[in-house]
């Protein structure tokens, strides 16, 4: 058992994985339930597409699952399935950029409005200025603030420090307001 979560007590990750390698789908199950939030997350910052990052995120869990016998310390499973979902997602770059006609010289279309008169346009800013940040910064964005994980899970997760983490948070959200302003 691990912490107190919503008031009830919860699993440790190694425990479910010892558990799923013992044969329960169960454990697995609950590994699922904890980060495929996180996981579609990474996903669609790469694909912009929620259709195209569930797929992939189908992936990223068929991988984990088939290969858990590998996981030599089954209390880092955070940090290795993002690792998983990392390289699933570069994989998808390979094949999406290979296949991209870019087109260049292209004027924008002066009828445009310039102004935002649409309150989504800061949405698409905001989306817009996570997109500059690094893979790494995005990653501890969302899993600090979106999937609010506690510094702890989120070093885990990241398999960086906690000061590493603290610093990497600052950087992305100084970076974000750099590109917003």
């Amino acid at each position: 058992m691990s912490r107190l979560e919503g008031g009830s007590l919860t699993v440790a990750d190694a425990t479910l994985v010892l558990e799923t390698l013992k044969g329960d789908k169960t454990a697995f199950s609950e590994l699922y339930d904890r980060y495929a939030r996180l996981v579609r997350a990474v996903c669609n910052d790469t694909t912009r597409d929620l259709s195209q990052a569930q797929d992939l995120a189908q992936e990223v869990f068929l991988r984990a699952y088939s290969k858990l016998d590998r996981l030599n310390e089954p209390d880092r499973f955070g940090s290795w399935l993002m690792s998983i979902t990392r390289n699933v997602c570069r994989e998808y770059r390979r094949g999406k950029f290979r296949d991209r006609h870019v087109l260049v010289g292209l004027a924008p279309d002066e009828n445009e409005p310039t102004e935002k008169e649409n309150p989504g346009e800061q949405l698409l800013d905001l989306k817009e200025a996570l997109s500059k940040l690094s893979e790494k910064e995005r990653l501890a964005l969302h899993v600090y603030y979106l999937q609010e994980q506690d510094a702890e899970q989120a070093q885990k997760i990241l398999n960086i420090s906690r000061s590493g983490l603290y610093r990497l948070l600052a950087r992305a959200r100084e970076k974000l307001e750099q590109y917003l302003t």
